[in-house]
């Protein structure tokens, strides 16, 4: 078991090495615990990181929400193969019938086809995710849902909603009634409380000369709560939570999951995963999976203004892994520490994305020009000196996000685009210089072979 020595050793090392102003790790296994903090909380007051002070939990708090509802459904409150419109009567988008076919499984394994980032920012309240969902009825849904996975925050904040008709409480209220007092965890989504602990603040780092600034806002976009907007805990809180998805159990021997529920969570929902989430193998129910099968290893990042976390779960292993921190570099952190402590400790490699420009093969590249859109943005694909490219404009709340954390508007440029798999239609994408590449793929192809999809991180549909 590696000393709390060693872990601050190399934590305060790659913190220096990526410029991270502060950071928390832990790695529990079979039983101990070994903690380590490094860095400031506030590089302007200079407060440091202490073992309880609280990060922002970002996109980890899906977990939470998936955990959740999973209580609902051991209590029998909650169908995973019901459509959502059965306990939210009113929900719809801008194509009525696929919002029809949304199940709540759907919300968990992100194949609704809701959009992913859609941040209008609407005022806090305990009504948020009531007025959101009338946001979402005048978006559309990208695809059939239930046919591929793409990342939805609106599918968590939808499925926030469902949970406050069922329980009849708001979503904090839920979350904080069946989830952190049951565990006893230091975390709150109530900002009043953050004024009462020690809370780090989210950095940008000047990617010219490294320096480190607070964020403009601590805390964004309320109605995305549910997906991670406003969930803070500290290091023990994240190893609580993350050894309850060990057996179900808190550490009081009290049950929140049945081996059931926990196996659900851990199952894989497609039958392909290719270019979805690279580094991880598929999704389960909340939960990423760098492993599937009979030794999972469950995983979920996340980020916030200036922040980046993430969480591991070894079952089989009894092990659990966690890592808080406040800059917008906390990313690179974060993987390098624990792609390292997974293999030392565990033998165990995230899987290396296959996405190589080779072999290449001949297509008919005018099938696939064309606009492509989503909640998230517009992608035209075109031919430019003999060879497809693709262009990319994100919506203007993704480039919202950008500025808040700190990262400059870059030039929209097009991109060389080359076929590895015609049957398939899947294509590498060349990002430049030492940026590597990245995994494009075309689907639902009409008679005519032009197709009416395309993934580019996220699904969006030929207009």
């Amino acid at each position: 078991m590696m000393t709390s020595e060693e872990l601050t050793r190399r934590l305060s090392n790659l913190a220096g090495e990526f410029n991270v102003a502060g950071a928390s790790a832990a790695l529990w296994h079979d039983g101990r615990v070994t903690r380590a903090v490094t860095g400031t909380a506030n590089a302007h007051t200079g407060a440091p990181v202490l073992p309880h002070t609280l990060f922002a939990a970002g996109s980890v708090t899906k977990v939470f929400t998936a955990s959740l509802a999973m209580t609902l459904v051991e209590d029998g409150l909650l169908e995973l193969g019901a459509p959502v419109r059965a306990y939210l009567p009113e929900f719809t988008a801008e194509q009525p019938d696929r919002a029809a076919a949304i199940t709540v499984r759907m919300l968990l394994n992100h194949s609704s086809g809701l959009a992913g980032d859609y941040m209008p920012d609407l005022a806090p309240g305990d009504d948020v995710l009531e007025r959101l969902m009338r946001e979402l009825a005048t978006l559309p849904v990208t695809g059939v849902p239930g046919e591929r996975w793409s990342y939805s925050n609106m599918g968590m904040g939808t499925l926030g909603r469902l949970i406050e008709v069922i329980t009849g409480e708001s979503y904090d209220t839920a979350l904080r009634t069946r989830i952190i007092r049951p565990l006893g965890l230091n975390a709150t989504s109530d900002a009043e409380e953050l004024l009462l602990r020690s809370v780090a603040v989210g950095h940008t780092v000047n990617p010219a000369s490294g320096n480190l600034s607070p964020v403009s806002r601590l805390r964004a976009w309320p109605e995305n709560g549910p997906a991670g907007s406003r969930l803070w805990l500290d290091i023990d809180a994240l190893i609580d939570f993350g050894r309850m998805h060990l057996d179900g159990t808190t550490s009081q021997g009290h049950r929140l999951l049945s081996p059931e529920a926990l196996h659900e969570m851990r199952t894989p929902q497609f039958d392909s995963f290719w270019g979805c989430f690279p580094m991880y193998a598929n999704y389960g129910l909340g939960w990423a999976l760098v492993q599937a099968g009979d030794d999972p290893v469950l995983v979920h990042g996340g980020a916030n203004l200036g922040m980046h976390s993430v969480l591991y779960v070894l079952p089989t292993q009894k092990a659990v892994l966690a890592v808080l921190t406040n800059s917008t570099t906390g990313f690179n952190l974060y993987s390098a520490l624990c792609e390292r402590l997974m293999n030392e400790c565990f033998d165990i490699s995230s899987p290396a994305p296959t996405y190589l420009p080779e072999p290449a093969v001949e297509v008919d590249e005018e099938q696939y020009t064309g606009v492509y859109r989503s909640p998230n943005g517009e992608v035209t694909v075109d031919v430019r000196d003999g060879q497809l490219h693709l262009r990319t404009v994100p919506s203007p709340s993704l480039t919202t996000w950008d500025r808040l954390n700190g990262r400059p508007t870059a030039e929209v440029q097009a991109l060389p685009l080359i076929c590895t798999d015609a049957e398939r239609r899947r294509f590498s994408m060349d990002l430049g210089s030492s940026a590597g590449f990245a995994a494009v793929q075309f689907f639902n192809p009409a008679a005519d072979g032009r197709p009416a999809m395309i993934r580019v991180g996220t699904l969006y549909e030929r207009t």
